[in-house]
């Protein structure tokens, strides 16, 4: 059985986005995408990395509609404190703006 890990979500972008670097040099670009969903509203994570990190980050505008394809990712850390922390997140593939 082969498994595959595939999202694409369309929604409104929830914040401004967030720049930073890796220690080998790549960007790292972060915002919230505010979707809605059975529950209601929700908020996901997205994570843009590398290249499409330093194309996208000029064109993504709170309260822009996107569509972001890529792929659900854990990540797990502990706090200084000693506290185990989860995070889910979508690793972005592609994002494209949505005509209103």
């Amino acid at each position: 059985m082969t498994s595959q890990n595939r999202v694409i979500l369309t929604g409104r972008v929830a914040n401004s986005p967030r720049r930073h670097y890796r220690p080998d040099g790549s960007a790292v670009v972060q915002f919230s995408l505010d979707i809605s969903c059975e529950a209601g509203q929700a908020s996901i994570n997205i994570v843009v990395i590398g290249g499409l990190a330093e194309l996208e980050l000029n064109l993504v505008q709170a309260g822009q509609h996107l569509l972001v394809e890529g792929r659900l990712n854990q990540r797990r850390w502990q706090t200084p404190e000693g506290k185990d922390r989860t995070r889910m997140e979508v690793i972005a593939t592609d994002l494209r703006r949505v005509d209103e």
